[in-house]
């Protein structure tokens, strides 16, 4: 029977219509993303101005000689006489190639990277110059100036089927599709992330839907026309389906972003950011994205839904709660790590397991995971999760007609044998 013209389906419009027109919904929907923007640009601008105000720097050079060797810069203004409230103290005390450590940067607040990469470079040029200078070799600098070659190596992966055609060519014959593994991190990391904060959230919402619905005896009226799996099933994907209207509204809201961003004059901004994410397959990310999002949401709602069954108050969910929220976040830290190691021994066993797999997998997926792998990461989510509604649908149906007395573990294992 189709589950859309069953009572479920009823439930699922029910809990879906009555959720996506809530304000809580449409306010945190159109504001998370505003809010973010706001953030990173505030951000970014009172970062940009702190780095143009003009750091003094009062410098007292006990040697005399190193003083005229710092030049003023557009962040940093170096005086050596005494000025009220400096950005720093920079105190000399003596040969600093006899004696590295006769030098000190003292301030009362934090100092910049930027400053002390500024007074490093200044004085360690010096010194190394004075340092060729005393071995009186002629045109000593201009040779190790020259002698000096940096290279840009960048990392790039290739399938294992191009190692016959890449051997023999230069290195300018070679251009390899796939993406950066700075590119590859940064999509790991927001996948993973968000899969995680979504099956965290809307997990939450069923066990309180749940739960509001327990204590307030609603329950006892809609299971008298609906049975209670079709109830739970209605629920579970009824907010299953409002969080991915709410993913997707804000994957329309940045691609509407970058579309804007060009049309009014940001296109190099634009271009940098597409170069960046060149070889990303943006769509096969999404595809998965849904399909993992779905099978972790099934699990880990059902399980809330049970919590919500069973207890009856939210100060009697935290100690069920608290095995499921230690698993969610070993996942997370694994999915973390795995951003960097993706092909480890760890990464890989996690991301098969069908707790975990719905966040690692989605960490590794940008570093291209093998086809089988995720197949048969899918297939062991999707029959683990049936197997836990069919588990879950057990304790829900008895569980959300249980008053009063808090039911122990003996109790819910009965629960299974009905």
């Amino acid at each position: 029977m189709n589950i859309l013209n069953s009572k479920a389906g009823i439930v699922i419009e029910r809990e879906y219509i009555s959720r996506v027109r809530k304000k809580s919904f449409l306010i945190t929907t159109l504001l998370i993303p505003i809010i973010m923007i706001g953030l990173i640009t505030a951000t970014t601008l009172l970062s940009m101005q702190d780095q143009e105000k003009e750091k003094v720097i009062y410098v007292i050079d006990y040697t005399g000689e190193y003083f005229p060797v710092l030049q003023n810069s557009p962040q940093c203004r170096f005086v050596d006489e005494p000025v009220s409230s400096p950005y720093a103290h920079l105190i000399i005390t003596g040969d600093l190639i006899e004696n590295p450590k006769a030098i000190s940067l003292l301030s009362e607040k934090y100092i910049t990277e930027k400053v002390e990469n500024n007074i490093n470079h200044q004085l360690n040029t010096y010194l190394s110059n004075k340092k060729l200078s005393s071995y009186n070799i002629p045109n000593l600098e201009k040779i190790l100036s020259e002698s000096k070659i940096r290279i840009n190596l960048k990392a790039e992966k290739f399938n294992k089927d191009d190692n016959q055609t890449i051997q023999g060519k230069s290195a300018e014959d070679i251009k390899p599709a796939s993406p950066s593994a700075e590119a590859s991190s940064l999509f790991s990391m927001v996948f993973s992330v968000l899969i995680y904060a979504f099956i965290m959230i809307y997990g939450g919402i069923v066990m309180q839907g749940v739960m509001e619905e327990k204590t307030n005896r609603i329950v006892e009226i809609i299971v008298s026309s609906v049975k209670p799996f079709d109830l739970m099933i209605g629920k579970l994907i009824g907010i299953g389906l409002v969080g991915l209207t709410q993913f997707a509204i804000w994957a329309g809201f940045i691609a509407l972003l970058f579309s804007g961003a060009g049309i009014l004059g940001y296109a190099p901004a634009i271009e940098n950011v597409y170069a960046l994410f060149a070889g990303i397959d943006i769509a096969k990310l999404l595809l998965f994205f849904i399909i993992f999002f779905i099978g972790g949401y099934m699990i880990y709602a059902s399980l809330f839904a049970a919590i919500g069954a069973i207890v009856n108050s939210p100060e009697d969910s935290q100690q069920y709660m608290a095995p499921i929220t230690i698993l969610i976040m070993f996942a997370f830290i694994v999915g973390s790590a795995s951003a960097r190691l993706p092909d480890s021994s760890l990464a890989f066993w996690t991301s098969l397991i069908p707790f975990t797999a719905p966040i690692v997998m989605m960490s590794r997926i940008p570093f291209d995971v093998p086809l089988w792998e995720l197949l048969l990461s899918i297939v062991l989510l999707f029959s683990t999760a049936i197997i836990t509604l069919a588990v879950v649908a057990k304790i829900y149906r008895v569980g959300i007609l249980m008053y009063g007395k808090k039911p122990t573990w003996g109790d819910i294992v009965k629960w299974l044998k009905y």
